[in-house]
């Protein structure tokens, strides 16, 4: 399992749900390698997702307290992005 941050071949991410929790949006961007100009929301997730042109997997690890609407927006842009797969392994 690749736990690099940037995305140049065929990927498997791991995000850990404490850091998303204790860090939001700042944990996302670094994880993703994300520009600078990441707006640090979810809409700007879900571009961000949808733009990925490798094919990746996320795995969100320790997922239990974290937001619904940030796993409805990985599962959304997997579904828009056919190169990225997302799989929660806590829930």
């Amino acid at each position: 399992m690749t736990t690099t941050t940037h995305l140049k071949k065929s990927d498997t991410m791991e995000i850990d749900g404490n850091l998303i929790i204790k860090e939001g949006h700042d944990y996302l961007k670094e994880a993703f390698d994300f520009p600078d100009y990441y707006g640090k929301n979810l809409d700007a997730l879900y571009d961000c997702l949808c733009e990925i042109g490798v094919e990746t997997e996320i795995v969100l690890i320790n997922g239990q307290g974290v937001s619904k609407d940030l796993i409805d927006t990985f599962i959304d842009a997997s579904r828009e992005n056919e190169l990225l797969n997302f799989r929660c392994e806590t829930f």
